[in-house]
């Protein structure tokens, strides 16, 4: 190694312990060499300086920015909070329905009891959303089959558009609560969103005049549920600061 290469390093040498290896190399050297020895006292100056200085200290706000991740994963799981969303969801549109139709309640049951776990379990599954979908579909096909279109027969429109307003006001209680509980942090708010309307739908099948009707199924029921995941999807991307959505 030439002069110009210990020299252009006499800064990290100098900032080895006095016992260090390529610190005693450096100083054998340098006792024959001034230029070595000046670059290495030039060096140990720089180092002194550099811990003289003192950085100030972080800002209030910094510091909560810091922790508040942190913070948050040490916190209690909310997955009981979440739950009895998808339940409210399903359970106020039965409450106050005046025609209830209780011979499809296992179905409804099982499907409330997935879109409950859904719920509570947020973000665990990276594809939640598109299970609560798929759960939508798989209902629809259960209870009237694969649709085919004559018209708008077998819509029922007024009815669905009553499906569809209370699917939508489910998925905005189990996903407002999210909002509530972690603001702008919120994750996975579009399977949220999708598992409270499919807990609406559940109820649905209690209580929709048109529960039999295939495309109805398929267009206000399964469409709500989609609805609501890619609406929940949007606000949390625009909620999403700047440096993360690019």
């Amino acid at each position: 190694m030439t002069c110009e290469d210990l020299r252009a390093n006499a800064a990290g040498i100098a900032a080895l312990t006095a016992g260090d290896p390529e610190r005693v190399a450096y100083l054998e050297h340098a006792k024959g060499c001034p230029g070595c020895l000046e670059a290495l006292r030039e060096g140990e100056n720089l180092v002194g300086l550099l811990e003289r200085v003192r950085l100030p200290p972080p800002s209030a706000e910094a510091l909560a920015r810091a922790s508040s991740p942190v913070l948050r994963a040490l916190r209690p799981t909310r997955w009981p909070l979440r739950a009895a969303a998808a339940i409210a969801a399903f359970a106020i549109p039965v409450l106050f329905s005046r025609h209830r139709d209780w011979e499809g309640w296992i179905a409804a049951t099982l499907v409330l009891a997935l879109a409950t776990a859904l719920s509570a379990t947020a973000g665990a599954i990276r594809a939640g959303a598109w299970v609560a979908l798929a759960a939508s579909a798989g209902f629809a096909i259960a209870a009237g089959g694969i649709p085919g279109f004559d018209g708008t027969e077998g819509l029922a429109i007024r009815v669905g558009l009553e499906c569809f307003g209370l699917e939508m006001l489910g998925a905005a209680l189990t996903a407002g609560l999210l909002l509530w509980r972690e603001g702008r942090n919120a994750t996975s708010l579009a399977a949220t969103a999708a598992a409270g309307g499919l807990a609406v739908q559940a109820a649905l099948h209690l209580i929709c005049g048109a529960r039999g009707e295939a495309p109805h199924l398929w267009v206000f029921h399964t469409g709500a549920v989609a609805a609501a995941a890619f609406t929940a999807w949007a606000i949390q991307a625009r909620l999403q600061p700047r440096s993360l959505r690019s």
